[in-house]
């Protein structure tokens, strides 16, 4: 019995220790991503009450005040401006320091300060033992962070069901997770005044809609990038659907697709080519004319068309691409696009990845231009290395890498950053809502910037807050608008394969 009792109380002991180094760990602040150094005073917190923004870009502490009284209102600390220190050399570096004087976010540009002060609202805090708010406090502890890939960007679909505030939200939680890309791709969403025919007549993506959100964009450090598909998913629609944003309304305009169900441009007509030009134009100004334009490129099919089953299929995709890219050279931007296109299918090299090319489309890859870059998306387990992003990188292209939720992320940003490419652009397709959410914007942010993805206690109780901040600085009053889904009880069935 007596050894019964000490086994059961070691048991209680044990249980005790664990709940007590939870209850710790959940007591430590969390900024995501994860930072290069961060080095708290356990337990101690102090009132934000004063700010000095040290950086010699004179912007600075006038855009830390404008944001703090957005965000506190009237308990809003004091801020004031000083110098860069020596020794800050890369532009988006920052440093925290917070003790009972006050706190100090020291930067070379406003880039980097911008990145400081969303760190410094993460682990803010109300005051404790108050009705309503009655000012804040944060940890004492120092920061010392810099990101480690150039290019951190979201890929975000604007679909027919998409609403703006919905693209507004995951514009906002990307600059908060310090990307300073988000691609935004029309789903046949666009509403254009060049050519009105193209796409879904009532859609929520107009001009006005998108120059306001690139307002907010600017503001918040993150640079919008337009995403128009010029070779396969042409209908703008999931191919799982049947739906054709252009053919379905307005058939007059059959010649421009190829003729088994429109997922392909029509290659080999040089109106499709003018309609494509003038809308990319059309599309990169009305996003300010930002230095990249995404022209999508991927899981197209074998071509249907009777001329452009009659030449090389390569010849006429290069034609195309040469004549895009020429296009968007002309308007100050560089192309980006998907892949798998320019890998054979079936190639030994490419086993375990995704190479959904012909011999004929494989080809393009070796002549066209070195100025695309190549967005290699890679979904599943992790490998040892990654071939495809090696082969066009040794082509001589930029390339990022591009995960999706799948445990093989870690590998591949890893590998992407140990052999100098140029980035990550990270792909949310349409998990605007659910766990996928959160995982892709918490894993994926913390790989990017940091390099690696280390165990944050109650992560996702984190992304609520977040998120939730997000919905304040927006004035969202609906229920809908809120947490990662749309109802308290989940009804949505969202597939995930497009």
């Amino acid at each position: 019995m007596t050894r019964f009792l000490n086994i059961k109380t070691g048991l209680v002991l044990i249980l005790m220790s664990v709940f007590a180094l939870a209850s710790r760990a959940e007591c430590k602040p969390v900024i995501i991503p994860i930072p290069a150094q961060m080095d708290v005073t356990e337990g101690v917190y102090v009132p934000l009450e004063k700010i000095t923004v040290n950086c010699d870009d004179a912007a600075a502490a006038g855009w830390v005040k404008n944001h703090l009284q957005e965000w506190y209102g009237d308990n809003a600390p004091q801020v004031k401006g000083g110098k860069t220190p020596s020794g800050m050399n890369n532009d988006e570096e920052y440093t925290l320091a917070i003790d009972e004087k006050g706190v100090v976010l020291a930067a070379k540009t406003i880039k980097g300060v911008r990145w400081g002060l969303y760190s410094l609202r993460q682990v803010a805090m109300a005051k404790r033992h108050t009705l309503t708010v009655n000012g804040y406090i944060v940890p004492k502890m120092t920061v010392k962070d810099a990101p480690k890939s150039e290019f951190r960007g979201m890929h975000i679909c604007w679909f027919k069901e998409t609403r703006a505030w919905e693209v507004e939200r995951l514009i906002r939680l990307a600059a908060y997770y310090k990307m300073n890309y988000a691609v935004i791709e029309s789903w046949g969403t666009f509403r254009s005044e060049k050519a009105p025919w193209y796409g879904w007549p009532d859609s929520d993506m107009t001009k006005a809609e998108i120059a306001r959100l690139k307002g907010i964009a600017d503001d918040l450090g993150i640079t919008l990038i337009p995403q128009l598909n010029v070779f396969g998913h042409a209908s703008g629609s999931r191919g799982s659907g049947g739906k054709h944003a252009i053919l379905d309304i307005s058939p007059e305009y059959q010649s421009l697709f190829e003729p088994l169900a429109g997922w392909n441009w029509c290659l080999t007509n040089p109106e499709s080519r003018k309609v494509l030009i003038t809308l990319l134009a059309e599309l990169h100004e009305a996003f300010g004319n930002p230095p990249f334009i995404h022209i999508g490129g991927d899981e197209a099919a074998e071509p249907s068309c009777p001329e452009c089953c009659s030449r090389p299929y390569s010849e006429i995709l290069l034609e195309l691409l040469s004549a895009i890219d020429k296009a968007i050279n002309e308007m100050g931007a560089r192309p980006m696009m998907w892949h798998d296109m320019l890998l054979e299918h079936g190639d030994p090299r490419w086993k375990g990845f995704y190479d959904h090319g012909t011999k004929e489309t494989a080809k393009a890859a070796l002549t066209l231009p070195k100025d695309i870059i190549i967005c290699d998306w890679y979904y599943g387990d992790e490998k040892p290395a990654y071939p495809t992003l090696s082969y066009f990188q040794e082509l001589g292209y930029s390339v990022l890498t591009c995960p999706w939720i799948n445990t093989g992320m870690r590998g591949q940003i890893k590998y992407a950053q140990a052999h100098g490419m140029y980035g990550v652009l990270a792909t949310l397709w349409n998990h605007h809502y659910g766990d996928e959410l959160v995982s892709m914007y918490c894993q994926s942010s913390c790989l990017m910037w940091y390099g690696d993805d280390p165990a944050i206690p109650s992560r996702q109780n984190n992304f609520y807050n977040h998120l939730r901040q997000m919905g304040w600085d927006m004035k969202l009053k609906d229920h809908m608008q809120f947490g990662i889904y749309r109802y308290d009880v989940p009804t949505e069935v969202l597939n995930p394969h497009f």
